[in-house]
């Protein structure tokens, strides 16, 4: 019976380390993808949150930066340990964001939000208008009179994840980093 290589753990101590590095290289180059499009594609009004992603290696040995600032780049994704049980792990990064508000930020948490004083967005608002009394997503902004601007569509973290955006990241990251 015939069988895709990599599907089972064992499969992994038959590989040379030139193949260890490059899944190493490819993994790597998936999270910078992502971590790019969540920082395109996520509120930017400060730069503060679009510059806190950070890829946290799953298991032990890692070496190298955690994070950087967008636009990232792969040193700033730790190298993960070569060793054949660390390649063998199949979930080699959780992505997260470091801000304290990171919740709101990724419209999963309803809150009040106010517009900072001194400064706009720097990224152009994708809405303008006023917020319904009470809590609400940091997204939900509807058109009229009022100061609310939102630099990122409503639901964008979960339109991502959930609809196929970091699917595509992950492919386009994996092809990258199996490029001579």
């Amino acid at each position: 019976m015939a069988r895709r290589i990599g599907t089972r753990r064992q499969d992994v101590r038959n590989l040379a380390t030139d193949a260890l590095q490059a899944i190493n290289t490819a993994t790597r180059q998936a999270a910078v993808e992502i971590m790019n499009d969540l920082g395109k594609l996520g509120p930017a009004y400060s730069g503060e949150f679009r510059d806190s992603w950070i890829a946290v290696p799953a298991g032990k040995g890692a070496s190298g930066s955690a994070g950087g600032e967008y636009p990232y780049q792969l040193s700033d994704v730790p190298e993960l340990s070569l060793s054949r049980r660390e390649v063998a792990r199949v979930t080699k990064f959780t992505i997260e964001n470091t801000q304290p508000y990171a919740e709101y930020a990724l419209d999963l948490r309803e809150g009040r939000f106010y517009p900072p004083d001194e400064f706009g967005p720097i990224k152009k608002p994708v809405a303008e208008g006023s917020r319904a009394a009470g809590l609400t997503k940091r997204g939900a902004v509807t058109e009229g009179a009022g100061e609310a601007k939102s630099t990122a569509e409503l639901d964008w973290y979960t339109t991502y994840t959930n609809g196929g955006g970091l699917q595509k990241a992950l492919e386009r990251g994996v092809k990258l980093g199996f490029k001579p």
